[in-house]
């Protein structure tokens, strides 16, 4: 069969540079293109109760985690998701002399809330309230896990631990309806109906959790959960290094982190992990972790202060690049920590090596030393340079606590959302009772916000190595146009579509790169769009022109034209971007190139009052076309300004 032409590569994220959503109207003071990739909502919800002194408990803790809604059609943008509250409205206290945790609202449920992004809110649709046999799970300390904590109500009245005391901080929405949430006390994992029901929990306790866990840090459980692609494979995180038996000091100078992979067929746990923080920059911990593909990772690294010059960034890691101690023949203890090296645990080993404490670089050489390959981040994305560049009064996702990351497009886009700590900070004793203090967020209560960032049009100054912009290359076959696709996540599935009808399925292999065969009649009917999916999300859509006829004039040896793609309303496409592997090939002399070009961006140009509407996915309001607010950096009250119009 006779190949006519080979196709220019071009990126994702150079195509849609030009038609990602833009939604801020920045001063020149800000980085006008970081504007344009990020898109802001803010919590509708009210506040639980008001307290005597005026303080506002805000009902606005969503973004313990945050998880896209499953759809079972396709997805071009995505608007829907669930958020996860942790136990509830908590500040710490000093109740004579004794470090204590303080519930104002003791009959706090925890839950999940289904938002709708649109129009620079989060609209509330559903909150699903846990139970736990039939009763409503509580924020009191469970009593098969015990902290160390203290917990009393508003008066100094201690609260007795419970069997249905549970803190989430993790959350994974399943296809089938059901949920995953990992918890801090236990830590546990349990696995929620839609309804909220307890259907089982994996359990440190019981022996379906490694036994080592129950050695977590208190209030540093597994503060994240994640689902691969293919549903085939659960990744809980913990929030710091475990505090062992033998550990010197205190978890916070051990630089490292566990990962647990657990086979949702068999709810087994079938690997262990390490990831290094980055403790020489920062006294961070780790508060979210997102599924990329099936052993690629997104890793939400962060301080607990806010500012401009804070550190909150997302890493990408490869679990196939690190140990499984499950496979290690070391001694192995579960009353000492696990896995031992020269009878420590691994936290014990590296916090008495002179130089591994808070350091780790020297930490993971000397695991390296030992037979161990920690998981070592590559930057995905600096979220608080991007949000400082594109608003620098700091009005705009400045906060403490960015605790969830959703993933969605095959990584292209993430909505973040923040841990608002129910606009709680502190306490003090009067006498009789615990007084309130308020958190507060330029200027008023602290609440919840969810922040959609367009990853192919953040500049390069704030994404790292670790983002990849899936290429395609396309060659004109006759009845076939062969595809080459690379950047995507290794050993990943994804779909390739005509339109919206599916073609083929394309597996990735371990650099990331795949190839198919696609029918050129199927392609043509649906107006020669080429799309490309990871589950139910459109990761990108190209056009793809059909060859054009050589000109009799042209002879074999006659050099053909130069290949170019071109983005609407956008300057022709040279050049790959700078972090990506794959290259054009090479261009058959004396046959003209056919052109591919991006399908035009489902997103609406900015209205003149800086809104833009995104793609509509479905009939019903969970699937409404989203539009984010604007950013108005003159404005006194958040510097936020609804569009005036919008779907």
């Amino acid at each position: 069969m006779k190949k006519h032409s080979h196709i220019v590569v071009f990126t994702l994220a150079a195509l849609m540079t030009s038609t990602g959503v833009a939604h801020a109207a920045p001063q020149s003071t800000c980085d006008a293109e970081a504007a344009k990739a990020i898109s802001l909502y803010t919590s509708a919800l009210g506040d639980i109760t008001t307290m005597p002194n005026g303080v506002h408990i805000t009902n606005s803790g969503h973004g313990s985690s945050f998880h896209a809604a499953p759809s079972a059609e396709l997805v071009d943008h995505q608007s829907v998701f669930y958020g996860l509250t942790d136990r509830g409205p908590n500040v710490d206290g000093d109740l004579t002399g004794k470090e204590v945790k303080v519930e104002p609202v003791v009959d706090f449920q925890p839950n999940i809330t289904k938002f709708v992004l649109r129009n620079g809110v989060m609209e509330p649709r559903e909150t699903i309230g846990l139970k736990r046999n039939g009763k409503p799970i509580n924020g009191q300390l469970n009593g098969q896990a015990d902290t160390g904590e203290t917990i009393v109500d508003i008066t100094g009245r201690k609260l007795a631990p419970s069997d249905n005391g549970l803190d989430p901080e993790g959350l994974v929405a399943a296809k089938d309806g059901s949920f995953f949430v990992s918890d801090e006390y236990g830590p546990f994992i349990v696995h929620f109906d839609a309804d909220g029901n307890e259907i089982d929990r994996l359990n440190p306790y019981e022996g379906t959790l490694p036994a080592e866990l129950r050695f977590r840090t208190a209030n540093k459980g597994m503060e994240g959960l994640t689902l691969s692609p293919d549903g085939k494979t659960l990744y809980g995180v913990m929030q710091s290094a475990l505090t062992t038996p033998d550990i010197k000091g205190k978890s916070k100078n051990v630089p490292f982190v566990r990962i647990v992979a657990i086979d949702t067929a068999s709810m087994k746990v079938t690997g262990q992990y390490l990831y290094m923080l980055h403790s020489s920059q920062a006294h961070t911990t780790v508060s979210e972790i997102s599924a990329l593909g099936n052993h690629t990772l997104l890793v939400d690294e962060r301080d607990g202060k806010a500012g401009s010059d804070t550190f909150k960034r997302l890493y990408r890691i490869d679990l196939a690049q690190a140990t499984n101690l499950l496979d290690l023949a070391n001694a192995y203890d579960p009353d000492k920590g696990g896995v031992l090296i020269d009878g420590k645990s691994l936290e014990g080993y590296v916090s008495h090596t002179d130089g591994a404490k808070a350091n780790e670089q020297v930490a993971a050489e000397t695991l390296r030393a030992a037979g161990i390959s920690p998981a070592q981040g590559r930057l995905y994305l600096d979220v608080t340079k991007l949000v400082w560049g594109a608003d620098p009064s700091g009005n705009t996702f400045s906060h403490d606590k960015v605790e969830g990351v959703a993933v969605t497009k095959g990584g292209q886009h993430l909505t973040l959302a923040n841990d608002s700590d129910f606009g709680l900070e502190g306490s003090s004793h009067t006498g009789t009772q615990f007084e309130l203090r308020q958190k507060e967020y330029q200027g008023r209560p602290e609440t919840g916000e969810a922040l959609d960032i367009d990853m192919t049009a953040v500049p390069q100054q704030y994404r790292g190595d670790g983002y990849i912009a899936p290429e395609v290359n396309t060659t004109d076959a006759g009845t076939e146009v062969e595809v080459t696709l690379g950047g995507l996540q290794p050993d990943t599935g994804y779909e390739l579509l005509a339109g919206r009808k599916k073609l083929v399925s394309v597996d990735a292999d371990a650099r990331g790169d795949a190839t198919a065969a696609v029918d050129r009649a199927e392609l043509t009917a649906a107006g020669s769009t080429l799309t490309l999916a990871l589950g139910n999300q459109v990761v990108g859509s190209w056009s793809v022109q059909p060859a054009a006829t050589p000109s009799p004039s042209m002879s074999p040896s006659s050099p053909a034209a130069s290949p170019t793609a071109t983005a609407s309303g956008s300057s022709p496409i040279t050049s790959p971007t700078s972090n990506t592997r794959a290259t054009p090939a090479a261009t058959p002399t004396g046959v003209p190139s056919a052109i591919v070009t991006p399908e035009p961006s489902s997103h609406k140009e900015a209205t003149p009052a800086g809104s833009t509407t995104g793609h509509a996915h479905g009939t019903d309001d969970d699937s409404s076309t989203s539009s984010g607010s604007q950013i108005v950096m003159s404005s006194p009250s958040r510097g936020l300004a609804l569009p005036a119009t919008g779907n």
